[in-house]
C-alpha cells in the first residue's frame, strides 16, 4: 500500500480478548490518529475497530463513518457475557454510522434480531471483499491431486478437521498431497505448532508456513486442483474466493459466510461443520473424477466473475461512502 501512495499507520491491537485499560488506551490512540489526519471518510473493518472507530471518530468529528462486518466472529456467535457486551458496544457504535456493511445474509440477520440493524440503520450487503480477476487468473488444474487449505490457524478455521480428513483420505490414497499454509496464532482458539508438526511429520500434511505475499498465495492455488475451508464461521473467507478466481473446485462447509460460495454439486461441495468424515468423503469423490474437477473450476470462476468481482464490491462501498 505503500508503494501505492497509501500511508500506513500502525496501532496495537490485541484482537483475542478483551482489556479494559488496554482498549481504552486503543480507543484513545484511534481518536489522536483520526485528529491528526482529519478524514473525511471512516471506514473500519473487523470487531475492535468497527466497536471503538466510530466513537473515536464522532469525537474527531470525521464527516462520514461506515463500518464492515466481515464475520461475526466466535465472541459475537457465542453466548455469555462477553457476547452480550459485543452485542452491546456493536448496537452503541453502529448508531453513530452512516452506513454498516455485512458480507453475508445470515451476518445481516444477525445483527438485525440483535437491533445493530434497525429501520433506521443504511445497512447494505456485499459479496465479501471481492476478488481481484487480473490478479487471481484462471489457471489450468494440474495432473498431480493437491488440495490446499489457507487460513489462520485456528480451530475455528477447521485446521483440526482438514488435518484429519487428510489421513482418512491419504489411507485410501496415497498419492494425494494435502498443503497447509498459515500464519500460527496464539490464544485459546490456537491450534498448536506441535500438533502441525506432527501432522507434519506423518505426512498427511505438508505445512507451507505463513505465505507472505500474493505470489507465494498464487503459486500454492496454482499447484492445487481442489481447494477446502472447513471454516465454522466466515463473513466470506477470501482465499476462497482467491481459489476460485484461479478456477479450482471447492470444498467448504455449510456456514454462514462459507455457504455463499458454493452451488453445492455445481463449483463443489458443502459438508458439515466439525465432520472430518463428511470432509473426506467430499474430497475423496471430487478427486475420483478429474474431468468433473474441471468443470467445477470452470464453474468456481463463473461464479467469481459474476458475484465477487473487487470491482463491483469496491463500487458498492463508493458509493454508499460518498467517494
Amino acid at each position: 500500500m505503500a508503494a501505492m501512495g497509501v500511508p500506513c499507520e500502525h496501532l496495537p491491537i490485541i484482537r483475542n480478548r478483551i482489556r479494559v485499560f488496554g482498549d481504552l488506551v486503543l480507543l484513545w490512540k484511534l481518536w489522536r490518529l483520526i485528529r491528526r489526519t482529519q478524514p473525511e471518510v471512516l471506514l473500519t473493518w473487523t470487531i475492535k475497530p468497527n466497536l471503538y472507530g466510530p466513537i473515536a471518530g464522532r469525537l474527531a468529528r470525521v464527516p462520514r463513518i461506515g463500518i464492515v462486518v466481515c464475520g461475526l466472529g466466535r465472541v459475537l456467535l457465542g453466548s455469555g457475557l462477553a457476547s452480550w457486551i459485543g452485542w452491546r458496544g456493536l448496537r452503541f457504535s453502529a448508531a453513530r454510522c452512516d452506513c454498516v456493511v455485512a458480507q453475508n445474509p445470515d451476518d445481516y440477520e444477525s445483527m438485525r434480531q440483535h437491533g445493530v440493524i434497525t429501520a433506521r440503520t443504511n445497512a447494505i450487503r456485499t459479496a465479501g471483499c471481492g476478488v481481484d480477476l487480473n490478479e487471481f487468473s484462471m489457471e489450468p488444474l494440474p495432473a498431480q491431486p493437491v488440495v490446499l487449505m489457507l487460513g489462520r490457524l485456528l480451530a475455528s478455521k477447521g485446521v483440526y478437521e482438514y488435518i484429519e480428513a487428510a489421513a482418512i483420505v491419504r489411507r485410501r490414497r496415497p498419492d494425494v498431497r494435502f498443503e497447509l499454509a498459515g500464519l500460527l496464532e496464539t490464544g485459546n482458539d490456537a491450534v498448536p505448532e506441535a500438533c502441525i508438526q506432527e501432522a507434519a511429520a506423518r505426512s498427511d500434511i505438508e505445512y507451507l508456513g505463513f505465505l507472505e505475499d500474493q505470489d507465494l498465495v498464487r503459486a500454492a492455488i496454482r499447484r492445487s486442483c481442489l481447494y477446502v475451508l472447513p471454516s465454522w464461521h466466515e463473513g466470506t473467507p477470501h482465499s476462497t474466493l482467491e481459489a476460485m478466481a484461479m478456477g479450482r473446485p471447492i470444498v467448504t462447509t455449510d456456514v454462514r459466510g462459507c455457504r455463499e460460495t458454493v452451488q453445492d454439486g455445481i463449483n463443489g461441495h458443502l459438508t458439515p461443520r466439525g465432520d472430518a468424515q463428511a470432509l473426506a468423503d467430499a474430497i475423496l469423490k471430487m478427486l475420483a473424477d478429474p474431468e468433473r474437477l474441471v468443470v467445477m473450476g470452470a464453474e468456481s470462476r463463473k461464479l467469481a466473475e459474476t458475484v465477487f468481482d473487487a470491482r463491483i464490491v469496491a463500487q458498492t462501498l463508493m458509493q454508499e461512502m460518498h467517494l
